[in-house]
């Protein structure tokens, strides 16, 4: 078997799962053990991480059958991951990647050639901004920012591409269903109907939405893409992504990662299974603590510029007075919430998109896109709502106490 050669068994699909038949909870504590076969096999409740690089085998006929070879082309842990996320998803087949940003590289690359052209929203995660500005390009994709959350811009760009297109060119269109960070929420559903009725692709970012708040490809979409580092593994302790659609498509993504070495290790494959398992008890823990923690910061009205957050979603932003300043004030003065430029753990976490998610952009784009030096993101966490907010709040304070100082002394 070459490198490059993919049995055909080896992409996977969901299919005699458990994902029509049970809730969204139940599928999810059964994480790694809802296919319909286990790989591994072991004497207690838990799933072995099989770390092998490499499987023998006693003939050619047991080596020609076999679902596993070499581990650049999967493993069970990735299996396990994998199908777990599918089903989630309700999708017809799945596939474990290096990370959210190797999901987003072997999907586009399995979708586009060179001359096709991808529409996406500029306030994109800078991760995924970079790649199709400086690779996508490089590669003779046409690259157009385009608000795809506006279903009327999205229509009439669209029908550009369609009326100066070079014929057999295909066009994609890429967007998040929660922005990062500014937390504008995609009308799934009208954006897909938008796009097959122009006969475009349409892939969606479910990241900051997650399975258990929305679920695209019900809503329309073609392939689904994650940063399981964030969400799904919710512990800050893996690095992993997920693309999920039909089987298809998933086979044409997966070709890609074998050939371009994206596939998940292991170990965090393993990680990212067991954490699923708990994913539905702690996002709505932090959903109804980021919804009141919005409340309390809009009020915040001498501090705050301004709140960006929406229901059911564990991420929201805000503008601190004051600038970089006001924003550096507030993380020296925070006490137990610290700054890492991630998201989707256990512990409530912030960060300064402008010098890390969307560092890649110049200072103009940023702020033409609302991305100002005085934003901060926050990840909220399965802490106290008080003890989040009472760390909030004295460090807002101070940075709006700060600010009137520096106002008085220029």
């Amino acid at each position: 078997m070459g490198d490059t050669e993919l049995r055909e068994e080896n992409y996977l699909s969901t299919e005699g799962n458990y994902g029509e038949e049970l809730q969204f909870s139940t599928i999810a504590a059964q994480a790694g053990f809802c296919q319909k076969e286990n790989f591994v096999n072991c004497s207690g409740h838990g799933k072995a991480i099989c770390t092998a690089s490499v499987y023998e085998f006693e003939s050619l006929e047991e080596h020609m059958a076999s679902a596993h070879l070499y581990r650049r082309f999967g493993h069970p842990n990735s299996d396990d991951m994998a199908h777990a996320i599918a089903c989630l998803e309700s999708a017809e087949a799945g596939l474990a990647t290096s990370s959210g940003m190797g999901a987003v590289v072997c999907t586009m690359l399995s979708l586009m050639k060179g001359g096709d052209t991808v529409l996406l929203h500029g306030d994109t995660y800078g991760g995924t901004y970079s790649f199709f500005e400086e690779d996508a390009r490089r590669f003779g994709m046409n690259v157009q920012f385009v608000d795809v959350l506006d279903v009327v811009a999205l229509e009439a760009a669209l029908s550009r591409c369609k009326e100066t297109g070079n014929g057999d060119g295909r066009v994609v269109v890429f967007c998040e269903t929660i922005t990062n960070p500014l937390v504008r929420v995609a009308d799934v559903t009208a954006i897909s109907a938008v796009c097959k009725r122009l006969e475009a692709l349409l892939v969606v970012d479910n990241t900051f939405g997650t399975p258990l708040r929305s679920k695209p490809l019900l809503q329309g979409a073609d392939v689904v893409v994650h940063s399981a580092t964030k969400f799904l593994g919710g512990h800050s302790d893996l690095i992993a992504g997920a693309v999920v659609g039909s089987a298809k498509l998933v086979k044409q993504a997966k070709a890609v990662a074998t050939r371009w070495g994206l596939t998940v290790s292991p170990f965090d494959a393993w990680l990212c299974t067991r954490s699923i398992r708990t994913l539905q008890i702690r996002l709505e823990r932090a959903w109804i603590t980021s919804e009141k923690l919005a409340a309390r910061l809009k009020a915040e009205k001498q501090a705050i510029l301004k709140v960006y957050s929406t229901a059911k979603c564990a991420v929201l932003s805000f503008v601190v007075v004051g600038g970089l300043h006001g924003a550096k004030t507030v993380f020296k003065a925070l006490r137990f919430i610290k700054l890492a430029p991630s998201l989707g753990g256990v512990t409530t976490t912030v960060s300064h998109p402008s010098s890390s998610s969307h560092a890649a952009l110049g200072k103009e784009e940023r702020e033409r896109l609302g991305i100002h030096d005085g934003l901060i993101r926050i990840s909220v966490g399965a802490e106290d709502l008080e003890d989040i907010t009472k760390d909030l709040l004295v460090a807002v304070r101070a940075a709006a106490a700060a600010s009137i100082d520096l106002r008085r002394n220029l």
